[in-house]
């Protein structure tokens, strides 16, 4: 088996190698536009099973040409470019797995459907933790309903780490990916119809299980509305993502002085947009360097519906600790997982899918469970 890493020396792609190196014996490619990062990334193994590749997102053919005899293509480069991989990934005839497309594109890569089908290839779209996990933990609750009503899907994060140095504006998530969540209007789906709200809107507190408590989650552009509402025929769909109070002021900050527009400035005889003027000057920022990393995630996927006529609710959990290492493996490892599933046969039907129609639940969560992500019904552990 071969497995290419798109972007595999950015931060989730670092992840999703170093778990396929794990737990594989297979060749994985590390590809990307810096190939001298790729290469490095790859010495670092000191194996002949790891090597790097150059192949351009912005280039078709430099992506065929490499693409061509790995049996899985994983895309952990930015979702801008996700249309552009698939189209590739059907000329080399490779499977294809991404880690989410922040509902628009999302949208129009389902569109690939019909083409992926007739090309005898998979496409799984948005299989990180969220969009992914949040997916096939809202499909396993139909195991408990009749019918599905409503789905709220709510993220509650603590850092506990100590730092030698602070970032002033540290984050997980790519900062032009910040910047999007929290400048594009999210979309909730309400009595049956998508609706768009305003960013940064719908911030009430909520009390996650311990150690997080008391948040205050936040409605955010996200992959799982272009996809849930169809294929659970839920009425209603929400996801809200809890951010640290004095990072939401800092970006609020920035939003207010209109940072995040897409308005285009004049500099020198040259138009840009002002958003991308924004992160190409915060990517400049020092980074955060952990002293000791302590971290906790809760993703919580909330599900109403009925059973033998009944009102019922579920309430399923996944619970992620970094000691030692960072919580972004729940973004990271499923993508290897499914991989991995793909290219062994274990999923078999062709097309392009999200996560809650193609991804076996125990199997899934038996293999998170190996990487310390741990699933809870009702607070009861299920893997």
């Amino acid at each position: 088996m071969k497995y290419l890493v798109l972007g595999g020396y950015g931060a989730m792609g670092k992840i999703i190698v170093k778990d396929l190196f794990k737990t594989t014996n297979d060749e994985i490619i590390i590809a990307g536009r810096d190939l001298k990062e790729a290469r490095n990334l790859a010495k670092s193994y000191k194996s002949k099973r790891v090597n790097a590749a150059y192949a351009d997102v912005k280039d078709q053919e430099s992506m065929i040409k490499i693409f061509r005899g790995s049996n899985v293509v994983i895309h952990a480069v930015h979702h801008e470019f996700n249309l552009n991989v698939m189209k590739a990934c059907l000329k080399s005839r490779t499977h294809y797995i991404d880690l989410g497309g922040l509902y628009h594109y999302t949208k129009k890569q389902l569109k690939l459907n019909k083409q992926f089908k007739k090309a005898n290839l998979i496409a799984v779209l948005g299989i990180g933790a969220s969009p992914g996990i949040t997916n096939v933990l809202a499909r396993y609750a139909l195991r408990f309903l009749d019918k599905i009503e409503n789905i709220e899907i709510k993220i509650g994060y603590k850092d506990f780490s100590t730092y030698r140095q602070v970032s002033p504006l540290s984050s997980s998530y790519s900062i032009q990916t910040i910047l999007e969540l929290f400048s594009w209007r999210p979309t909730v789906f309400v009595n049956g119809k998508v609706k768009f709200v305003e960013p940064i809107s719908g911030r009430e507190k909520y009390k996650f299980p311990e150690p997080i408590g008391l948040q205050k989650p936040q409605y955010t552009i996200h992959s799982e509305i272009a996809t849930l509402p169809y294929t659970l025929k839920a009425k209603n769909v929400s996801f809200k993502i809890a951010f640290d109070e004095d990072f939401v002021d800092k970006i609020k900050t920035l939003s207010n002085l209109d940072f995040l527009s897409e308005n285009k400035v004049l500099i020198m005889g040259k138009e840009f947009i002002t958003k991308d003027i924004s992160v190409e000057i915060l990517k400049r920022l020092p980074t955060s360097i952990p002293e000791k990393i302590n971290e906790y995630e809760i993703i919580r996927v909330i599900v109403d519906g009925k059973r033998k006529g009944k009102k019922k609710r579920i309430i399923l959990d996944a619970k992620i600790k970094g000691i030692n290492e960072t919580i972004d493996k729940d973004t990271g490892v499923p993508p290897s997982i499914v991989a991995q599933m793909v290219a062994k046969g274990k999923i078999v039907h062709k097309g392009v899918f999200p996560p809650e129609s193609i991804i076996p639940e125990n199997q899934f969560f038996k293999e998170l469970a190996k990487r310390k992500i741990y699933i809870y019904k009702s607070n009861k552990r299920i893997n």
